[in-house]
């Protein structure tokens, strides 16, 4: 019984030292996302939910960025009209089952004011159907094939402030 009740011991302190050093790492990334944030005012925000990014045909590593809580890049511009690039992807449960989307490389322009903030990413239904037809500024329908009426998701861009 002992023994039990020492595995258990060791359980609990291992979650409750794991616990308190993941609380620690995420509060360290909301402040320095905060800063980053309050720095930036004076510029566009975008909140881009893709991978293999370049912005401006330049490297997301030539950029003034940080990572947001659900891992998005939080990229600083000016204002002006900006080309993004990127492999977008979203996953969707439907009936029980997942859906993975993974769109090819895409490449579009925004125009961004100063003192806004912006989210891009890839969504299953169109700003019309999520009811934000007002706030979307960029919406591309992706399909399987070229030319295709079958749309399977969107690239949505919306303007949150």
């Amino acid at each position: 019984m002992s023994r039990t009740m020492m595995i258990i011991t060791v359980v609990v302190v291992v979650w409750a030292v794991l616990f308190a050093i993941f609380m620690l790492l995420d509060k360290k990334r909301k402040d320095a996302q905060n800063s980053f944030s309050e720095e930036n005012r004076d510029k566009a925000l975008v909140h881009l939910y893709c991978k293999n990014i370049k912005i401006d045909n330049k490297p997301l590593s030539e950029a003034d960025y940080t990572i947001g809580e659900y891992l998005q890049k939080i990229v600083a511009l000016t204002s002006g009209l900006h080309t993004i690039e990127g492999i977008f992807e979203s996953t969707d449960t439907v009936m029980g089952k997942t859906r993975n989307v993974k769109s090819e490389k895409v490449s579009f322009e925004l125009d961004l004011e100063a003192g806004n903030k912006y989210t891009v990413g890839m969504y299953f239904n169109s700003a019309q159907e999520n009811k934000d037809a007002d706030k979307a500024i960029l919406e591309i329908p992706l399909s399987l094939y070229r030319e295709s009426d079958n749309i399977k998701a969107y690239i949505i861009a919306y303007r949150e402030t």
